[in-house]
């Protein structure tokens, strides 16, 4: 076929744009993954090698997507196409020796990182620690996405809370080392780490994939830009597609300068924005376009479209949330009703899973059909939880995790106080807990029942070691019935058991999937799979249910129909967000992926009373309603309150002129100040900031507004790299800051005389 025959100018001109940097502004529904795919055929038909090529995304349903769109294409194509996680842990099975890992190294979740965190705290003896364990956590994980170590973390310690935030991720690294066990975030901390101190092979990599493709380039953290960085020197002809108005994900690490300074990193930058949308009504967008021009930190493009005008957006105020979840229920069953669209068109999006509680019982009510994507994962259940957890210890006998969760499943009379023997002896010994049970007979304290017990698994464990190599399915179904574990369901009181042996039944359609798509795959391979999914990747629209998400799990989907719930402040915006100025654009980028999954109908509500977490009180209308354009919007107050009733002034719809802020030229980010790029040969690997800064730069210009550094923000130095603010002493142009650097340790500045500059957020939490 014509690979350009059916493209846009602007889309011909970025599939045929070979060597050099380049950069694809993709706004929503622009048709990039046509783009990303193409491109690829085309290099290929140009004569470059499918293993030069290396595409990277975040998810497995957008990496089996361009997959697929490729094979397509150029049948028999062996590119390899990805998520940065999954490349990540391909090449520490290969690199991990560098880094002190095996190659049957374990990939702990979020549960299993929770679960290590509070076995550092039992060990340390932490009974009941100044900080939960969740935002214990929370602070290990966004160190890592800083590429801080727990030395630096300590030595930036302002209080208790932080110096035990720093003593229990040392203990946690140490957990994970002597369990060979990696989480999500030291797939990258470990490739960074590789890519810095082994020239070698990141020059080998960098020879090996010359041409890099990155989707989603605006959601990359620090970590993810300093590997990207990294495979790009030698050869920089990085191709990334993103868009700035779609940068979501700032509280897990995503950093939004890494697309908005682009042009800084790469000299002979190719720009190509791609405008036209595919998708949307031209109502939907002229709303999605209106909103986000009230945002500053940009790149500005227009959204066009050929497609209908369509209806205008449905804005409905409703008394309670009770009454906005029935109220949502009564329309989507009157489309269904009237043959316009089916369930499985029409998808529910929640600024919170909190809030999908009412909508679940309304549609029950109205046997609506539905799914919640983003809820409890497949394979966090119990069940599915225990049979992965024996295939965990089936490849890594040292996943000491794995162990304390299936040594007792089913039950063999091991109590809590045996296990506590074990666990003092593999301490003082030193040893993985499978070798502890193995000399069971000298751990003191233990009766002969729960010897007896220990000996039995490790006789257990070893004849199912043998399964290591074998298929995917034949591991797990060789596992269930050696353990038991099936009969032990089946044994299970009707109704319980029948539905988790059902979904064991899903998860060997699962394997069995995967071995089909990956002959010669082992265990190893599908525990990395699964592992490594997403919420996304496991939903279905093919279901014939209506989806029920959140908005940050909305993207990269589009449904025809779509109702955005909740539109109040505190909630969308996150009252989070309310002090920070970078926090509550990204909001309002929240907002604008919600509004652009809409195809053709688009409805949004909010309540004027709402019961949350056990509180009722009166809510005030998101500020976000108020940038919308009126001529696009069609308004319904279902409340039964007048606007004039003064107990709901605050809530009522008063609106100010929605005019997105008038910018003066100068001030707009498409035209970043150019930076010298470092060449090759004085490229050096440090941290990502330190890359981003270009060593070679000049000073950087001072920070015309000393308000943006404020106590957690992220700095940049052009010397020191990245670090976060400490402190602010003083006031006025002598206003000093004291900044705790990654490498450099602590560091007090004038402000207005320093090079500093503020990146990224400013100390924000997962929400």
């Amino acid at each position: 076929m014509d690979l350009l025959a059916d493209l846009t100018p602007p889309q011909r001109e970025a599939v045929i744009h070979v060597n050099g940097p380049l950069l694809v502004l993709a706004g929503a529904g622009s048709g990039k993954t046509r783009v990303i795919t193409r491109r690829v055929a085309h290099l290929l038909h140009k004569g470059v090698a499918p293993h030069n090529i290396l595409a990277l995304t975040f998810t497995n349903k957008a990496a089996g997507e361009m997959r697929e769109r490729i094979e397509a294409l150029i049948p028999g194509a062996k590119v390899w196409v990805g998520t940065f996680h999954g490349f990540c842990a391909r090449l520490l099975r290969a690199h991990g020796s560098l880094v002190g890992l095996d190659s049957s190294f374990t990939i702990y979740d979020q549960a299993d990182r929770l679960r290590a965190v509070r076995d550092v705290l039992d060990a340390m003896g932490v009974d009941e620690p100044p900080i939960t364990p969740e935002k214990i956590e929370g602070a290990i994980s966004r160190a890592k996405n800083d590429l801080a170590t727990p030395k630096s973390l300590a030595h930036r310690a302002r209080d208790d809370r932080d110096r035990l935030v720093a003593k229990v991720y040392a203990g946690y690294e140490e957990k994970l080392r002597a369990a060979s066990a990696v989480d999500f975030d030291d797939l990258l901390v470990h490739v960074v780490k590789i890519l810095k101190e082994h020239r070698d092979v990141r020059a080998d990599l960098d020879a090996r994939y010359r041409y890099v493709l990155v989707d989603e380039y605006q959601d990359t953290n620090m970590a993810q830009y300093a590997i990207v960085r990294a495979l790009s020197v030698d050869h920089p002809n990085l191709c990334v597609t993103g868009d700035p108005d779609q940068s979501i994900y700032g509280w897990r690490g995503a950093n939004l300068s890494n697309i908005l300074e682009f042009e800084k990193d790469y000299d002979g930058v190719k720009v190509v924005k791609l405008e036209h949308n595919y998708r949307s009504t031209k109502t939907i967008l002229a709303v999605a376009d209106h909103l986000i021009q009230y945002n500053v930190n940009r790149k500005p493009k227009d959204l066009i479209t050929e497609n209908p005008s369509g209806e205008p957006v449905q804005v409905t105020v409703y008394a309670r949330e009770t009454e906005e979840a029935e109220g949502v229920a009564g329309r989507i069953a009157s489309l269904v009703r009237e043959g316009a669209y089916n369930y499985s068109d029409v998808a529910v999006f929640c600024r919170i899973t909190a809030l999908t509680r009412t909508f679940e019982q309304a549609f029950r009510s109205a046997r609506i059909p539905y799914q919640i994507v983003g809820g409890v994962s497949f394979y966090e259940r119990q069940e599915v939880k225990d049979v992965v957890s024996f295939l965990n210890l089936i490849n890594n006998p040292k996943d000491d995790l794995a162990l304390s969760r299936v040594v007792n499943v089913p039950p063999r009379g091991l109590g809590k106080t045996s296990f506590d023997h074990l666990i003092a002896f593999s301490r003082e010994h030193g040893l993985p807990l499978l070798e502890a049970a193995r000399r069971a007979r000298e751990v003191p304290g233990l009766k002969e029942k729960a010897i007896r017990s220990f000996l039995d698994f490790v006789t257990l464990f070893d004849e199912l070691a043998g399964l290591r190599d074998h298929p995917a399915e034949t591991v797990i179904l060789q596992t269930m019935e050696k353990t038991g574990y099936r009969q032990h369901l089946k044994d299970e009181s009707r109704g319980e058991g029948e539905d988790r042996l059902a979904n064991l039944e899903e998860l060997i359609t699962a394997a069995r999937e995967f071995d089909h798509e990956h002959p010669g795959a082992t265990i190893q391979d599908f525990l990395a799979e699964i592992t490594l999914a997403s919420p996304v990747d496991r939903w279905d629209q093919q279901t014939g249910a209506v989806t029920l998400m959140t908005l940050h799990a909305a993207k990269g989907l589009e449904f025809p129909v779509v109702f955005i719930i909740g539109l109040e402040e505190g909630l969308l915006p996150h009252s989070r967000a309310f002090e920070n100025p970078n926090e509550l654009e990204e909001e309002r980028r929240l907002f604008f992926v919600g509004i652009t999954r809409a195809r053709k109908e688009l409805y949004i509500s909010r309540c004027r009373i709402r019961t949350f977490r056990g509180q009722q009180q009166a809510t005030a209308q998101s500020r976000f309603l108020m940038e919308l354009p009126e001529d696009f919007l069609s308004y319904d107050d279902r409340s039964g309150v007048s606007a004039g009733d003064s107990r709901w002034a605050q809530g009522s719809w008063d609106r100010r002129p929605a005019s997105p802020p008038r910018r003066p030229p100068s001030s707009s980010p498409s035209q970043p100040t150019r930076t010298p790029t470092p060449s090759p040969s004085g490229f050096r690997l440090t941290t990502a900031a330190q890359l981003g800064g270009g060593g070679a730069a000049g000073p950087m210009a001072p920070p015309g507004d000393l308000d943006a550094f404020r106590p957690g923000a992220s700095v940049l130095h052009p010397q020191y790299g990245l670090g976060r603010v400490v402190a602010i002493e003083g006031a006025g142009p002598n206003r000093k800051g004291r900044i705790a650097f990654t490498l450099a340790g602590e560091r007090t500045f004038v402000l207005a005389k320093s090079p500093l500059k503020v990146v990224g957020k400013t100390g924000a939490g997962p929400r």
